[in-house]
């Protein structure tokens, strides 16, 4: 199109010069003809030509231009337009390929899982096959259960009379069975009680009270004082024998020189008076050696209850005063001293073993029934 438009303007530009030629010149006078000179009017359409010719030039070449870039342009795009379909068609592959192997994971969940329910569903069917034919064998867990926990609590608590109350609840369990396979552990389980009704009672609860009330009076309890050893009063009295003149010599000076100078010897060890702060800690150090006796009654430790008696009453005679409050403190010391409070209990119960193995063997029938 802009080349026929082009072509039209240089059409209509020929036209126009050809029209200008064809023209008649005007009329001019005879001087003004003769001082125009003649070659200015042959110029004037070569100049023309001149302009028609460049304005064709110029218009083919940027036509040619605006048509290399137009054409580059669409080449470029189309390279685009090529490269993000290349890259749709690839995503799309991948989509449905990871669509396929989701649908594949997925049945085989499915067919997995409805394997799954079935082996359950026929378990439990089993199971409850066995249990109706076996309704009496969680007495037997319940047994076993409870002479485990007659363990902990004679061996982790000491606490014998728990322990024998749950191994005759166990023995009620096994009678309620009415199996005559069973007379063995029951034996077993009467001997069991019979052994912990057989350890030695011990007052814990009894000795630490009295313990307990031993070291409320410590508080009260005064330092001793400073004891001065017993001087001994010369012996004045003269003699009526002439042989003994130098003793009543030394007798009647001793006498005439006692109002202006006494001097008096004692004998024996004179202790130093105890500190406030070593008073405070001397106090909490008998404290804390009666609660450690307690301490060592709860866990049934003889050396260390014996060790904190014999260490508090050295302590009570040594530093504190002769008083009713030390007499009170060292007699029911006395009263704890050679008590007892150590007990030998059975390593083990022999219901215990017999009545696991019997769980262990029916256990085995059950599974191998399924």
């Amino acid at each position: 199109m802009t080349d026929k438009n082009q072509d039209k303007r240089d059409d209509k530009l020929v036209a126009g010069a050809s029209n200008q030629a064809d023209t008649p010149a005007p009329e001019t006078p005879a001087a003004e003809q003769a001082s125009s000179p003649e070659p200015a009017q042959e110029k004037q359409p070569s100049s023309g030509k001149g302009l028609a010719t460049v304005a064709i030039v110029l218009a083919v070449v940027l036509t040619g231009g605006l048509y290399w870039h137009g054409h580059q342009q669409g080449v470029a795009q189309a390279g685009q337009l090529a490269s993000l379909e290349a890259r749709l068609a690839q995503q799309q592959s991948t989509i449905d390929s990871l669509k396929s192997e989701q649908g594949a994971t997925l049945g085989k969940l499915e067919s997995a899982q409805n394997s799954v329910t079935e082996q359950v569903e026929g378990l439990s069917r089993k199971v409850l096959d066995l249990d109706s034919k076996r309704p009496n064998d969680w007495m037997l867990a319940e047994a076993e259960y409870l002479v485990r926990m007659a363990g902990r609590k004679l061996w982790l608590e000491h606490d014998a009379v728990s322990a024998a109350m749950m191994l005759a609840n166990a023995d009620e369990r096994l009678a309620a069975l009415n199996d005559p396979t069973l007379v063995p552990i029951r034996k077993a389980l009467a001997d069991d009680i019979a052994s912990i009704k057989s350890v030695k009672k011990v007052d814990r609860e009894g000795l630490v009270i009295k313990l307990n009330s031993i070291n409320d009076q410590v508080d009260k309890l005064k330092l001793a004082g400073v004891i001065m050893a017993r001087a001994e009063e010369p012996d004045l009295a003269l003699s009526e024998s002439v042989s003994d003149w130098k003793d009543n010599l030394k007798k009647s000076w001793a006498s005439f020189t006692d109002d202006f100078v006494t001097v008096r010897r004692r004998d024996g060890n004179v202790e130093a008076l105890l500190s406030p702060q070593q008073h405070w800690y001397l106090s909490e150090n008998l404290k804390g050696k009666l609660l450690q006796g307690q301490l060592a009654v709860y866990r049934e430790q003889q050396e260390i209850f014996d060790s904190s008696l014999a260490q508090s009453k050295q302590w009570l005679q040594d530093y504190f005063a002769d008083d009713s409050v030390r007499q009170f403190m060292l007699e029911q010391i006395e009263q704890l001293e050679g008590q007892q409070i150590s007990v030998d209990y059975p390593e083990q119960f022999a219901a215990q073993e017999h009545l696991q193995q019997l769980l262990d063997d029916r256990l085995q029938r059950l599974l191998t029934g399924l």
